[in-house]
Formats: structure tokens, C-alpha cells, sequence
């Protein structure tokens, strides 16, 4: 099957300046005489050169990791180079950065702090703007992505014309999951910030946003964080929590194994003292129990209660995220599978 055509990049605007690619090369300017680019085992440029495209980068930029280049430079550690391609920016000759965002935003700091940063080495990126943005995605150096950025990254991809096996094989990843981090797109704000934050599962996202539609999702998922955090606060409290309230109100509980074989051993126990002669009088039939028999049935009948208030809430829940669901008529059909939780 053909390949589309990969898309070049020829300009850019964005509140930072208008981006003109040239045909100009480190080589090239540094052949030139260029006094602010050097070629001394690679590349060494004046870091005042440096430019960051606005929306450009797909990692969100986190000032802990910032910091941590300012402490590099500052104690003179090895810092890997950054990564830039030759632009013109309002008539300006610079090097955009590609990979690096951390590292320029950390030289800059420093810059506004009096240091004296003359030169920092550089590496030119060959290839299209698709081959650009694969490189900075695919980047060793740089933090790993998080779901929502990949999702973003997957995304810009597409805008450049590729189709999700193109995305796939440029990346060395399946179809499958590009479609999956697509999916995460969909999801509501609110979503996509838990996501973001590690506070709630990608996979489970992109199940649900496909099974439910987004806003279901989104409903789902802040159910089971809420589960979440309340089993942990009763562990953190040396608490053992009731499972009703521990579980999610999308899932129906159901009575422990154990404690099916408990009430089972009553009624056999229960049932000896029930003859055939007994029934066919007609009249009431007393039985005999230990205390110990009497309080564990009422202890049972007690979870059973509690078991089935909690299934009636989790059944109503479930029909209004039917009802999410049918209201958004998401791409993929599949009704919302009820899981089933054992009551310890």
C-alpha cells in the first residue's frame, strides 16, 4: 500500500514570531564565518540563538526538571546537546529548538541570572517537519512522555497528513495503540487532567471512553478514584473499611465464598432438626442454637443487607451511564460490563 505524502514544513506563526524554514544548515553557516555558530566536533552555537516555538513541544515543561538542568550547567555536568534546526524568525536567522525545551528554558534562566554563557553545543536535525517531530518524540534524552502527551503527539502527527499506520511504523508502535492514545482526546477536561497527573489510568480511559463515551468515562473514572482514596485512607487509619464503601458504586458485590460455605453449614445444621413427621403436623417447629450460631447469622444477615443496598445503587448508576452513553452515541458500541467484587 502507497504512503501518503509526508508533509514538509515551510512556516510557522505563533505569538513568539513567524518561522520561515530556509534551506541554510549549521555546515553552512558556520562555513560562512558565523561568528554565533562554530563547528568543533559537531556544533557549538551562541545560546542566545536559541528559539522555542509556542505549542511547539509536546512534553509539558515541569520546573523541577528545569531546575535540575540549571544545577548541571551551574556544577559544569554533562548535559546532552540540544537539538535544533536553522529557521528564520522576523527576519532573524535562530535555531529552533526541537529537542531540548528543558535545557534552553534552564540556559535562559541563567542567562537572566548574570551568568556568562558564551556557547553551548548543538545538533542539527535532517528531515521534514514529520522527522522532526518523530525526533523529538522519540527522544532518549528528554523525559518520557505521559498518555496525554503521546495522545497530543499522535495527534500533531496526524494534522501532518499520516495515517495511523504510518503514525504507527514511523514510531514503533502498533495501529492499535495509537488509536487507543487517540481516544484519550475525546475525553473530557476533566479527564484528560487526571490522566495527565497519574491520578487515573490511560488504559482504563480509552476502554471506558470506547465501552461508555466520554462523559461516562469521565463519570467511572472519578467513581473509582473516589474507591481508591477510601481504602486508602482507611489503610493508612490501620482500618479495615467496609468493601461497600470501598468499592466503586459501578460494581455489584456479592457475598465471600467463605461466608456462603458459613451460612450453608447453618442450614444443614438447622435442617436435622426438621423431620418429615414435624411438617406434616402442621404446627410451628422450634429449632435450637448456640448463641454463637445465633450471632453469626445475624452478622451474615447483616452483610447480606448491606450487599444488597449497595448492588441496588450500583445497578441505578449503571442505567444512568447507559443512558451517558446512548446519549453520545459513541463510534464504538459495547454496553458498560458490570464487574463483580467479592465482599471479604
Amino acid at each position: 500500500m502507497a504512503k501518503s505524502k509526508k508533509a514538509i514544513g515551510t512556516a510557522s506563526a505563533t505569538a513568539t514570531g513567524v518561522a520561515l524554514a530556509t534551506n541554510q544548515t549549521l555546515r553552512k553557516i558556520s562555513n560562512e564565518g558565523n561568528v554565533d555558530v562554530k563547528r568543533i566536533s559537531g556544533f557549538k552555537a551562541n545560546p542566545r540563538l536559541l528559539w522555542i516555538e509556542e505549542g511547539y513541544n509536546v512534553r509539558e515543561i515541569r520546573p523541577d526538571h528545569v531546575e535540575g538542568f540549571v544545577r548541571s550547567y551551574t556544577d559544569g555536568k554533562y548535559v546532552p546537546p540540544i537539538e535544533v534546526v536553522v529557521v528564520e524568525v522576523n527576519g532573524v536567522q535562530r535555531l529552533k529548538v526541537i529537542e531540548g525545551h528543558h535545557r534552553t528554558i534552564a540556559l535562559q534562566k541563567l542567562m537572566s541570572m548574570g551568568a556568562n554563557v558564551e556557547e553551548i553545543q548543538v545538533i542539527e536535525v535532517q528531515g521534514d517537519e514529520i522527522a522532526q517531530l518523530s525526533r523529538m518524540i522519540k527522544s532518549s534524552e528528554g523525559r518520557e512522555l505521559t498518555p496525554m502527551e503521546t495522545a497530543g503527539a499522535y495527534h500533531r502527527m496526524k494534522q501532518l497528513g499520516m495515517t495511523q499506520t504510518e503514525i504507527a511504523e514511523e514510531l514503533g508502535t502498533t495501529p492499535a495503540q495509537v488509536s487507543n492514545y487517540l481516544q484519550l482526546l475525546k475525553a473530557p477536561v476533566e479527564l484528560q487532567a487526571m490522566i495527565q497527573s497519574g491520578e487515573y489510568s490511560a488504559t482504563s480511559a480509552w476502554c471506558n471512553i470506547r465501552k461508555c463515551g466520554s462523559e461516562a468515562a469521565l463519570a467511572i473514572a472519578k467513581e473509582e478514584v473516589r474507591a481508591k482514596a477510601e481504602k486508602q485512607a482507611a489503610k493508612t487509619q490501620g482500618k479495615k473499611a467496609p468493601k461497600t464503601k470501598t468499592t466503586s458504586k459501578l460494581k455489584k458485590l456479592r457475598l465471600a465464598p467463605k461466608k456462603v460455605n458459613k451460612m450453608s453449614n447453618i442450614v444443614t445444621s438447622l435442617a436435622v432438626q426438621v423431620t418429615p413427621e414435624a411438617i406434616e403436623s402442621n404446627q410451628e417447629i422450634e429449632l435450637t442454637m448456640d448463641v454463637s450460631v445465633a450471632q453469626l447469622i445475624l452478622s451474615l444477615a447483616g452483610e447480606v443487607s448491606e450487599i444488597n443496598s449497595h448492588n441496588a445503587e450500583a445497578e441505578q448508576n449503571l442505567k444512568q451511564i447507559a443512558a451517558l452513553k446512548d446519549s453520545e452515541a459513541p463510534e464504538t458500541s459495547g454496553a458498560y460490563e458490570e464487574a463483580e467484587e467479592i465482599a471479604a
